[in-house]
């Protein structure tokens, strides 16, 4: 090969090497904002503020419950807004996230406890929330949670 040849060869190679870096650090960004609306999510909803959480949830919203349930975006804020849904504890850990384009799915351990309708919550759970961007923001396209059973 000669001069020429080569330092062409080295040129390319330094543009897709950059290029990859670029797609790297877009994709980190993103999997950094998804991580954060999922925060404001959690934020919100331990606040029972029907407000934010109906800014993230996407319009065709469902939630998959451990039980067979389907619950819809407004089913979900009315629940969300009753005044005798009452959270006393929560926390979400074990976060894990997975992206491909313009979706991730994360995937978490959701720990609740407190009261609706004068029953007992009293969730150990495994969520999975899969969450698409819709122009600047990550949009909660559907979340599926399955109780945790110790044998």
């Amino acid at each position: 090969m000669n001069r020429k040849t080569t330092n062409f060869f080295l040129f390319i190679a330094c543009i897709f090497g950059l290029n990859g870096s670029a797609i790297a650090q877009k994709q980190t960004e993103q999997t950094d904002e998804v991580l954060q609306t999922l925060k404001k999510y959690d934020a919100a909803w331990n606040k029972k503020d029907s407000v934010e959480v109906g800014k993230i949830l996407a319009p065709d919203y469902i939630y998959f419950s451990s039980t067979g349930g389907i619950t819809t975006r407004q089913q979900t804020l009315d629940f969300l807004k009753s005044p005798t849904y009452i959270l006393t504890f929560v926390e979400r850990s074990e976060i894990q996230t997975r992206r491909m384009g313009n979706t991730a799915v994360i995937a978490s351990r959701w720990k609740g406890k407190g009261t609706y309708d004068k029953g007992e919550i009293n969730d150990d759970q495994r969520c999975s929330l899969v969450f698409a961007k819709a122009g600047k923001q990550w949009k909660l396209l559907s979340e599926q949670c399955t109780q945790i059973v110790t044998k």
